[in-house]
């Protein structure tokens, strides 16, 4: 009698021990469940527009940004954005008028940079859960601080402020792997209006793409 009753209690612990197993892998990292914050790191390219333009003509490909997202509705989110871009260019040959009213001629290098801190709301739109495509409208609004500095001869000039920035943007995140925290490719387009100025460049303009990485969970 002693010897049937071991394989039924036997029995009667994995049945007990099967719904706790089945909890404990609905709790595993790869279950889906909807995102609250949002981490993006991205690598970001520039043009120059306008005045900016006109002073840097060449393409700014030295561009770092980060930011912060935190869903406030299903399909509203706000945060934080961190973003810097260096334009520069060397001009072989260039004649300027000094301070003193005469004139030079010779090579010229020149550079600026932005560092830019902007609160930034963006809308996503919904393509249902099982979309590997997310794609958001936004914009930005904050401060950036420009730093520029030019360069002829033994000859040198350099002005720094900090001055306004508005940026819309829009962007598309493409889901690489979904769990309880997500991985997407982040791809953005995005247009800098700027309150910068110095020498020559008044609201110094740029349009912007990024590709990144955003960590959501």
């Amino acid at each position: 009698m002693n010897r049937a009753l071991v394989p039924t209690a036997l029995a009667a612990l994995l049945l007990a021990a099967s719904p706790a197993h089945a909890q404990y892998d609905s709790s595993g990292w790869t279950d889906y469940r909807p995102s609250q914050s949002m981490f993006t790191m991205a690598y970001q390219m520039a043009q120059p527009v306008g005045g900016l333009h006109d002073y840097i003509g060449s393409p700014s490909f030295r561009g770092l940004t980060f930011d912060w997202q935190s869903l406030l509705t299903k399909s509203f989110g706000g945060g934080m954005r961190f973003t810097w871009n260096r334009f520069n260019e060397t001009i072989s040959n260039l004649s300027q008028t000094t301070n003193t009213g005469g004139t030079i001629s010779g090579p010229v290098f020149r550079y600026a940079d932005q560092f830019a801190v902007e609160a930034v709301g963006r809308y996503f739109l919904d393509m249902g859960r099982d979309s590997i495509f997310g794609p958001f409208l936004g914009v930005g609004l904050g401060g950036v601080w420009s730093s520029s500095y030019q360069q002829s001869a033994d000859l040198s000039t350099s002005q720094s402020g900090f001055f306004f920035i508005v940026t819309p943007e829009v962007g598309l995140n493409i889901t690489l792997a979904r769990g309880s925290t997500n991985a997407s490719l982040n791809l953005g387009f995005l247009y800098n209006f700027t309150t910068i100025n110095f020498r020559n460049v008044s609201n110094a303009q740029s349009i912007a793409e990024t590709v990144g990485l955003t960590f959501a969970y």
